[in-house]
């Protein structure tokens, strides 16, 4: 086989093994708002889609009080989810 066969594979099997990365840190991963206080987690659809900083902090929506910003994951449990209501695709609100 020609040599961007395999360039394309491995193209192909890094992207699935990302997207299996980035779908299962949005499940396990919650977070707070600056503005109200309300804990949330966002779908993983959106979490792969939304604005990510280098230090951690992704661009979010609070489904509470409406606010949008980049905020940091919580570790653990949150004891109000919203499974999946907040956070932006990249869309304007």
């Amino acid at each position: 086989m020609p040599l961007y066969v395999y360039v394309i594979i491995a193209m192909v099997v890094i992207i699935i093994v990302q997207v299996i990365r980035m779908s299962h840190r949005a499940s396990s991963h919650h977070f707070e708002c600056t503005g109200c206080g309300t804990q949330f987690r966002v779908s993983a659809g959106r979490y792969m889609f939304t604005a990510h900083s280098f230090d951690g902090k992704c661009q979010v929506t609070c489904p509470a009080c409406g606010k949008t910003g980049m905020m940091r994951p919580l570790a653990g449990k949150v004891t109000d989810s919203t499974d999946g209501a907040g956070g932006t695709d990249g869309a304007a609100s």
